[in-house]
């Protein structure tokens, strides 16, 4: 059995394979959501199979908690983006104002 682990320092502290940066959610994404073959994922990350039924395990034992992280993460990704949108917004008003004569 392969262990998930969790530190702050890495991938913002989402439960990952331990040795590895490779999160659970990574590998639910992949396996449950993209419908990828397991096996071909945990060779593409050089990882045993059961790493990837392990990381499975852990997402469906934790998926309430999964879901929550998702949902921050989410949340988040759509902050950034707006954000993001804005600072766009204000460079371009910048930029029209000084090429103005």
């Amino acid at each position: 059995m392969v262990a998930i682990v969790t530190d702050s320092d890495i991938r913002s502290g989402d439960p990952c394979i331990e040795g590895t940066r490779i999160s659970v959610l990574d590998i639910k994404r992949r396996v449950i959501d993209g419908d990828e073959d397991p096996f071909e994922v945990a060779a593409e990350y050089d990882l045993d199979g059961a790493a990837v039924f392990d990381a499975l395990a852990y997402y469906y034992d934790n998926a309430e908690a999964m879901r929550e992280r998702e949902a921050e993460a989410a949340e988040r990704r759509q902050e950034i983006q707006q954000e993001s949108a804005d600072l766009r917004e204000r460079l371009d008003e910048t930029d029209a104002a000084e090429s103005e004569p």
